[in-house]
This record gives C-alpha cells, structure tokens and sequence, in this order.
C-alpha cells in the first residue's frame, strides 16, 4: 500500500518538524519547502507525483501563500491545499478558496482539526493525476438544465482540435475547460491552466514556450513552459484576448507547426496537447480594431462554446446555490438535504449576479466560513435570508430592483416547461398532467424549445 505524502510548505523550520513528527505518527509520508520556490521544484519534481495534500503557510518569505495557490494546481492538480494562518478573517479564507484552496486552519494548530481537516480534504481529493480510472465531471450535478450543455463538452472532448470558449467573467470558463478534458482520451496526461492575463507582459513568452539558461538578464537556469509542460495533455489559455501581437503570432506558429523552442533556443520541441481557450472580450470586435490576428480566430474558434451568464439562468440558482454550499462544506452523499427559505431563494434568484457562477460560489463559502457548525448539526438544514451575504440580501431585498425585462409567451411557456420537468424529476406524463397538456403537446414543445430528449423517461 502506498503511503500518501504531504508537502509542508512553511518558513519556520520548527513547524515543519512539529507537522512531520505528528503527520508520520498518523501513516503520512511528508515533504518539506521552507519557500515557495522550493515547494515548486518539489512538486515540479518525480517526487512531486506522491504528493496527495499540500499545508501551505499563508505568510511566506517575499511571497504570500494565495499567490502560490495557482502554480500548485496547475502542477499537481490533484492535491487538495489547506492554509495555515495566524491572521485568520473571513475576507482571507474566502480569497483563499475563491483561488482554488480546500479550507483554511489558524494558528496554533489545533491537532485533531487538522487531522479531520487532511482526512476529508484526502477523501474528496480531485482524481485529475495520471492513471485515474475514470473521467469524473466537475460539472456533474452542476444544475438539471445543463444535460444539453454535458452533451457538447463531451463532443468537444472527443477531437483533437482548438476549442472556444466564450461568456462573462464568473461564468464557469475553466470549470467547463476541465470537463472537457476529462471527457478526452487525454483524462490521464496533464491539464495545465494559464492565466495569460496574469502574466508581464515582457515574460508571456518565457511563461509559455520557457527560456534557455543565459538568453536573458535573470534567466540563471533553462525553464520548462507551460506548453512543454502540458505534455500530451490539455493546455488551457485563459484571457487569451490579453495576449500582445507577438505573442498571437508565436501562438499561431505553434498551431501550425506543432512545434515551438525555448526562448533563446534552437531546438525546435513537439507540441502534442489540446489547446483550449477562453475569453469574456469580443474577439471579433477585436479584430476589427486590429487587436487580435485574424487567422489566429480563425486557427482557435474550430469549436465554440457560449456560456450564458447566471442571471439568464435564474431557475437553476437555488441548485447550484445548494450544490455550492454542499461542497464548501465538504458534505459527501446525498445527506443531509439542503434548502433555502423561499424568502432567501427568491432573493438569490432576483440578485442579478454579475459576478455569475464564481460570486455565487463565494456566497456559499462565505456562509459555511460563518454558519458551517449550525447546518452541519442539522438534519434538514433551511438557509434562511438573514444568513446571506449583505450586498446580496440588500440588492435582492430593493422594491422593484432587478425586474426582468419584458418576456414573449414563448419565453414564459418554455420556463413553465422546465419548472415543471425540473420538479417532476424529468417525469414527462406527470409534468403533461401539471401542465394540463397532453403528451403529444409536451412532446411537440419539448422539440420547439430544445428542452432534452422528447424521447426520453416517462
């Protein structure tokens, strides 16, 4: 059996010696980084493939530990990471979840929260490594209206070509990006997500296509990129309307080519991943402005995708709310059921939520940071509207505020529908008899809207 490591990442080496004498008591094995560049060539090293929990210090030498969040996913997806704090607040946990952190612990540690907090952290552990067996979804469960939504990242999974994918800021762009790769032959190579946006400007190249030791003042040692990391894998480019024209042409040749070189480099490297993009800017008015190559469009938009922002999909906030909430508690199965007072999901859905999906998912957050014990102890836990975040709960509460523009019958008839299909499980002869239509009507209007398989379960 193999023991599962955990790297250690903090300044103090007397800490480090605590964590590794209590974590090798309980069966852990136990890496140690005294700073974050350190941490990186563990994970970035063989050994950094064991690793299957990282405690990450959130107050490091020159560095805070949330700007580390990222590069840790990114090279071992995986792992879950818990930040240790001595300056522990609700605006810090949430920033550090928001960036892809499991759960926040204070300092002093508390022994027996930190072993609970590593044994359910291990046990919802993302299986995004090599080798996995299957290709789970993190869009499974993810609202019943997204069955048609499914069906096309399945198919965009299924080729080798450059996919588009397009909406605001919050909609769920990097969330998709990973289901479609996990619904790829590729589920088992690396997926590599790069914040082009986040990058200096004069380090994109080096970020991407990496540098050979000497070909620039600082580079001190050849660095691997992120596209030569993305191996046979999935590179996913996030903001690519962020990107410089040179840049776009480097991209370009990349494409065609399927072949790049280090900065500074001669030697020209195999490019073999999927290359997924994203973007909340209009690339074609970009284009038409001169900002974005043409046939760079047209090399990336083989397959697009639109994600649609929250507030056009009001009748799925009270799931998604609830599914949220679920796994920021870290609740596994189907027990115990979470619902909202019907004053608190109208206030939700009337929020016009311009953050989309990821404000939403920081809501839920914010409530298991503050309310965690009370719906933990509940066997049918109700979230009233008082436990709401205050912008929320006053934006959703004005008269009159955020009134829905004026709806066609259509419209109106088309939401009826997949209410009542959403609360009669999908159950087409009993939403007929709600609807007080017949079969052969509700079918004919499940085809008219698109609304799932007109075929499908009784």
């Amino acid at each position: 059996m193999n023991v599962p490591f955990v790297l250690v990442v903090d300044d103090y080496a007397n800490t480090r010696a605590y964590l590794r004498a209590l974590l090798e008591h309980e069966g852990f094995g136990v890496l140690e980084a005294g700073t974050g560049e350190r941490a990186l060539e563990i994970l970035s090293s063989k050994d950094g493939r064991s690793v299957r929990a990282i405690l990450l210090d959130l107050k490091l030498p020159n560095q805070s530990g949330i700007d580390l969040i990222a590069p840790f996913r990114s090279l071992c997806p995986r792992a879950p990471i818990i930040i240790m704090t001595a300056h522990a607040s609700v605006p810090t946990a949430v920033s550090a979840i928001q960036k892809g952190a499991f759960h926040y612990l204070e300092k002093p540690l508390a022994e027996e929260e930190l072993l609970e907090t590593l044994s359910r952290a291990m046990a919802l552990e993302a299986p995004e490594g090599r080798g996995e067996a299957e290709p789970p979804s993190p869009l499974e469960l993810v609202g019943p209206t997204m069955e048609r939504m499914m069906d096309r990242l399945r198919k965009a999974g299924s080729h080798p070509f450059p996919v588009l994918i397009t909406g605001e800021s919050g909609t769920g762009k990097e969330m998709v990006a990973r289901t479609i790769h996990r619904f790829s032959p590729r589920f088992r190579e690396p997926f590599v997500a790069v914040n082009t946006g986040a990058i200096p400007r004069d380090l994109v190249s080096s970020e991407l296509f990496g540098h050979e030791k000497g070909s620039f003042t600082g580079a001190l040692d050849r660095k691997v990129g992120w596209f030569e990391a993305a191996g046979n894998g999935t590179l996913f480019l996030d903001e690519i309307g962020t990107m410089d024209l040179p840049v776009q042409v480097a991209l370009l040749r990349v494409i065609e080519s399927r072949s790049f070189s280090r900065v500074g480099g001669t030697v020209s490297i195999p490019f073999s991943a999927k290359i997924l993009c994203a973007t909340n800017e209009n690339l074609e008015d970009m284009m038409k402005e001169g900002r974005f190559r043409e046939d760079l469009f047209y090399r990336l938009n083989v397959h697009a995708i639109r994600l649609p922002p929250l507030r056009q999909r009001t009748e799925e906030i009270g799931f998604l709310a609830a599914h949220f909430l679920r796994e920021a508690l870290g609740l596994k199965g189907d027990e115990p059921e979470i619902h909202f007072s019907e004053r608190a999901r109208k206030i939700l859905e009337r929020y016009p939520w311009p953050g989309n999906i990821r404000e939403l998912k920081n809501c839920m957050i914010t409530i298991s940071i503050e309310h965690g014990p009370e719906i933990r102890e509940s066997s049918r836990p109700l979230i009233p509207e008082e436990w709401l975040p205050e912008a929320v709960l006053a934006a959703g509460t004005l008269p009159g505020a955020f009134e829905p523009e004026p709806r066609t019958l259509k419209e109106n008839e088309r939401d009826q529908i997949r209410k009542i299909l959403m609360e009669t499980g999908g159950n087409k002869a009993q939403a007929a008899r709600i609807l007080g239509i017949s079969r052969k009507s509700l079918y004919a209007k499940l085809r008219e809207y698109g609304l799932g398989d007109p075929a499908g379960p009784e």
